[in-house]
C-alpha cells in the first residue's frame, strides 16, 4: 500500500496435508501455473494476518502505533516483542503472517550488507542491527505459523541518499531494479525456507514495471528457496486479477472484502485477496494499519468461509503497536474466526439452482456510477441473496437505485425472480444482464407493479452480472415507497 496507490515452513496441524492429498492437487510449476503445489500450504491456511511495521508508524509520536515514543530506528526495532506478537497471532488463528520489511524509506528491519555497501550507510543507520526477521521466524515457528514478508519494487525512493545511490527514476530503470534485487537476494539466501513467501508492493506499470523487470526481481525473491511464493502488486483494481507470469498467487489488494473467487485458480495463480479490518483514514492510504473493526465477526466469518470454500485465501490487515501488540478490538474479531469457520457449513443454494445465492452484491445509484450507503444500517446488500426472505437489501440516500449481483462466472441465464419487502417495492423496474460489466442487455421491464414477486423468462443470455433498477418510485409519497430486495433468484 504505497502512497502512489493510497501508496515451506511448518504448518499448523489443522492445515497439514497427507502425501496422497498433495499428489491429487496436481503437477508442479514454479511459474504459478494452475495446480502449483507450492501454494498448497497457503490455500489450506485459509486466512492470515498482514501488519505494517514502519519507521513512520511505530517510531512516529504523532501516530497511535508508536505509543508516543521516538528513538532511533535501530532502538525501535530492538524494542519489538516478538514473543507477545507471536502469541497474538496464535490467538488470532493466523494461518500465516505477512510482515513489512520497509516501505519507501531507508529503514529496514534486518541487517543487509548489500544495502549498506550500495548506499554508504553504516549498520544501524538504515538497516537495523537486530535481525527482526530471524526473531519473528523463531517465535512464530513455535506456534507453527509460517512467516511471509512484504517488499517493494520501488524501494527506498523517498530517501534522497539511497534513491540516488541505487539510481531511482520514474520510469524505473532496469539497473535500479537489478541493484534493489541484489538487496533482497541477500535476505532470501540468508533466510532460506524460514521465509515462505513475499508480497511485493510498488511494482506498478505506471512507474515502468514490465515482465523483464518483474523477472529480475522474482529471481532474487526466490533466492535460497525456490518454493517461496510471490505476488506483485499492480495497484488496486476493480477485481482480484493475475498480474505477472512470475507470480504464484494474486496480490489481491482491495479496499474492501467483497470480491469472491469462482475457483481456486485465476489466470493460473492461486486466488488471494488482501484488505484492511480497520476504519478511518491512514496517512499511508485508505484504512491500512488503522484501528477499529469495519466488519462484524459474523460478516468476516461468512466472507472468509465463502472464499475458502471456493479455494481462495484471505489476508487481513490490522493495526500493530510499537511493542508488538495488536488493537484489542481487532484481536477479538480475529479470535472469533477459527471457531466460526469450524462451525460453518456449506449450504446448497436457496432455492435449489439459484445462481445468485450468497454471491457478491452491491447497492448502486440508478445509473450505477457510484455505490450507495445502506439504508438504516440493517439492509445490507448481501441480504438480498442470502436465501432468507425476511431480510432485505435497501439503499439509502437516493430514491431510485440499482441492485447488482456478480455471479462470479458467466452463465446462460434465462429466468429471473424477484421478491420484494412488504413495505417497499418498485412500481417500475428494469432488469439487465452483462458478461463483462461494461455492455448491458435489458431482458425485462415492468410498470405498475404492486409489490407481488416478479418473474420473467427470456431467451438465454450469457451473463455474469445482473442488475435490478428501480425507476419508480423516484421520490416520496408514491406507491411502493422505495424498492427493497428480499430475494433475487437467477436461473439457467
Amino acid at each position: 500500500m504505497n502512497k502512489l496507490t493510497r501508496e515451506w515452513s511448518v504448518l499448523p496441524p489443522v492445515f497439514r496435508l497427507t502425501t496422497a492429498a498433495l499428489l491429487v492437487l496436481g503437477a508442479f510449476s514454479s511459474q504459478g501455473e494452475a495446480r502449483n503445489p507450492n501454494t498448497d500450504w497457503f490455500q489450506h491456511a485459509g486466512y492470515g494476518v498482514f501488519v505494517h511495521y514502519l519507521e513512520d508508524l511505530q517510531n512516529a509520536p504523532n501516530q497511535l502505533h508508536s505509543l508516543g515514543r521516538r528513538t532511533t530506528w535501530d532502538a525501535c526495532v530492538r524494542e519489538f516483542d516478538t514473543s507477545s506478537f507471536a502469541e497474538a497471532m496464535a490467538q488470532a488463528g493466523a494461518g500465516y503472517v505477512i510482515f513489512t520489511m520497509h516501505q519507501r524509506t531507508r529503514f529496514l528491519i534486518a541487517p543487509n550488507a548489500t544495502f549498506d555497501r550500495l548506499t554508504g550507510y553504516k549498520p544501524g543507520e538504515a538497516c537495523a542491527t537486530r535481525d527482526l526477521v530471524e526473531d519473528l521466524y523463531e517465535t512464530l515457528h513455535r506456534h507453527h505459523i509460517p512467516l511471509m514478508l512484504y517488499w517493494t519494487g520501488d524501494g527506498p525512493r523517498a530517501d534522497p541518499r539511497a534513491a540516488a545511490a541505487l539510481g531511482w527514476k520514474n520510469p524505473v530503470p532496469t539497473e535500479y531494479v537489478r541493484k534493489w534485487a541484489s538487496v533482497v537476494r541477500e535476505y532470501g539466501e540468508r533466510y532460506g525456507d524460514k521465509v515462505a513467501g513475499w508480497w511485493v508492493d510498488g511494482c506498478y506499470r505506471f512507474i515502468g514495471y514490465d515482465e523483464e523487470k518483474l523477472g529480475i526481481l522474482a529471481a532474487a525473491l526466490k533466492a535460497g528457496n525456490d518454493k517461496r511464493i510471490i505476488a506483485f502488486n499492480p495497484g488496486v483494481e476493480d477485481k482480484v486479477q493475475p498480474y505477472s507470469r512470475f507470480e504464484d498467487y494474486t496480490c489481491g489488494e482491495q479496499n474492501q472484502f467483497f470480491d469472491q473467487p469462482a475457483g481456486r485458480w485465476i489466470g493460473g495463480e492461486q486466488w488471494h485477496i488482501l484488505s484492511f479490518l480497520g476504519s478511518g483514514q491512514s496517512h499511508i492510504g485508505a484504512a491500512w494499519a488503522m484501528p477499529g473493526v469495519k466488519y462484524s465477526k459474523q460478516e468476516l466469518v461468512d466472507y472468509i468461509f465463502a472464499v475458502n470454500q471456493a479455494g481462495g485465501v484471505v489476508s487481513i490487515d490490522v493495526m500493530l503497536y510499537r511493542d508488538g501488540g495488536l488493537d484489542r478490538s481487532q484481536l477479538e474479531a480475529l479470535k472469533a474466526l477459527r471457531p466460526g469457520l469450524a462451525a460453518s457449513r456449506s449450504e446448497t443454494p436457496v432455492p435449489p439452482g439459484n445462481l445468485a445465492f450468497r454471491k457478491p452484491a452491491r447497492l448502486l445509484s440508478l445509473d450505477a456510477s457510484h455505490e450507495l450507503e445502506v439504508n438504516g444500517g440493517v439492509h445490507f446488500a448481501r441480504l438480498g441473496v442470502d436465501g432468507r426472505p425476511e431480510t432485505t437489501a435497501l439503499a439509502g440516500g437516493e430514491w431510485p437505485w440499482t441492485y447488482e449481483v456478480d455471479l462470479l462466472q458467466p452463465h446462460a441465464v434465462h429466468r429471473l425472480r424477484l421478491t420484494f419487502a412488504r413495505d417497499g417495492y418498485p412500481t417500475q423496474l428494469r432488469l439487465a444482464l452483462s458478461a463483462d460489466r461494461r455492455t448491458w442487455q435489458t431482458v425485462a421491464s415492468a410498470d405498475k407493479l404492486e409489490g407481488q414477486p416478479y418473474t420473467c423468462e427470456f431467451a438465454p443470455v450469457t451473463a455474469q452480472y445482473v442488475r435490478v433498477s428501480a425507476l419508480k418510485p423516484n421520490g416520496p409519497n408514491q406507491p411502493g415507497t422505495q424498492m427493497a430486495i428480499a430475494e433475487l433468484e437467477v436461473y439457467e
